[in-house]
C-alpha cells in the first residue's frame, strides 16, 4: 500500500500478532486481569468449559453478566485489539486514528456500553504493549475514562479488572482516572448523565473519543434501535468539536453489516 501506516504492521511483537499464522494475541497484561477477575468470581472452572455454540451476548442480571465475562470478554477485546493494530491493513484509516489519539498528551474516552470494560483494556494494554516493545513512543499519557453501564455486576468487574492492570499500564506512562456510571441508553435521563459528566471529564483534554463496542445484538437482534436513537443523536450532537471522534465496531455478522440490512445499515442511513 502507498499510504504510510502510524504503526506498520512489520513492526507488531509477537506478543500481539503472530504474522506467519495470521494469529492474533491478547496482549499479557489484558489476560492477566481477566483471569484476575475470573478468579476473584469463582469463574475459572467454567470458563475451562467449552463456549456455548451461541455466545453471551451480556445482560442486565447476574447470570449474563457473568457468563459474557467468562466466554465473550476476549472475544470483544480481540475485536477493539484488531481495530487498533489492522495488520492486514483492512481499516488503516481507523487503526491510525487509534494511534494518533492515544499518543499521548490527556484524552478523554467514553465506553459505551462497557460491560466488564473489554474495549477500553483492550485499547490500553495493547497500547503498553507496543510501549513496551519500543514499537510506539512511551510518551505520557493520561486518561480520562467514563465508561457507562447499565449492569451493576459489570460496573465492578470493570473496576476490578483496572485495579490489577493499573500498575502496569503507568509502567508504560499511562495514566487511568476512571468511573463507571449506570446507563440506560434508552433512558433520556440518565443519557444526559452520562453527557453531562462527559463534558465536565473531558475539560483540557487534546482529544476526546466514544468508543462504541458490541451493541448490534441489543440495539438491533432486540429490536431497540428506535428507542436508543433520541440518546443517540444526543451523544453524537455533543461529539461534534474538532478534538472529539467516534469509532463502533461490531462483530461482523449478519445483525451488524449492512449487506444483510444489519445495524450498521441503520447507522449508515441515520446519520
Amino acid at each position: 500500500m502507498s499510504r504510510i501506516r502510524l504503526i506498520h504492521p512489520e513492526d507488531i511483537p509477537e506478543s500481539l500478532w503472530l504474522r506467519e499464522d495470521q494469529f492474533l494475541c491478547l496482549p499479557p497484561q489484558l489476560v492477566f486481569s481477566w483471569r484476575s477477575v475470573l478468579e476473584r468470581n469463582s469463574l475459572i472452572e467454567k470458563a475451562n468449559k467449552p463456549r456455548p455454540a451461541k455466545g453471551p451476548t451480556g445482560g442486565g442480571d447476574l447470570q449474563s453478566t457473568d457468563d459474557h465475562l467468562t466466554w465473550s470478554f476476549p472475544g470483544s477485546a480481540a475485536r477493539v485489539e484488531l481495530a487498533i493494530l489492522d495488520p492486514l491493513e483492512h481499516l488503516p484509516e481507523v487503526a491510525d486514528a487509534f494511534a494518533r489519539i492515544f499518543s499521548g498528551g490527556r484524552v478523554a474516552l467514553t465506553d459505551i456500553p462497557c460491560g466488564s470494560g473489554a474495549a477500553s483494556l483492550s485499547i490500553l494494554t495493547t497500547l503498553a504493549e507496543l510501549r513496551q516493545h519500543g514499537v510506539v513512543p512511551r510518551e505520557p499519557l493520561e486518561i480520562i475514562l467514563v465508561g457507562g453501564e447499565l449492569a451493576e455486576r459489570a460496573r465492578v468487574h470493570a473496576r476490578d479488572a483496572f485495579n490489577v492492570v493499573k500498575s502496569q499500564l503507568e509502567s508504560q506512562a499511562i495514566f487511568v482516572k476512571e468511573q463507571f456510571l449506570p446507563w440506560n441508553v434508552l433512558d433520556k435521563y440518565s443519557n444526559t448523565d452520562l453527557i453531562r459528566e462527559m463534558t465536565l471529564t473531558g475539560q483540557h483534554c487534546g482529544a476526546k473519543i466514544i468508543l462504541l463496542a458490541n451493541f448490534s445484538d441489543f440495539l438491533h437482534a432486540s429490536e431497540k434501535w428506535s428507542e436508543a436513537q433520541p440518546q443517540l443523536e444526543e451523544l453524537f450532537r455533543h461529539s461534534r468539536d474538532d478534538q472529539s471522534t467516534v469509532i463502533w465496531i461490531e462483530p461482523d455478522w449478519n445483525q451488524s453489516i449492512p449487506e444483510t440490512g444489519g445495524l450498521f445499515k441503520r447507522i449508515g442511513n441515520w446519520i
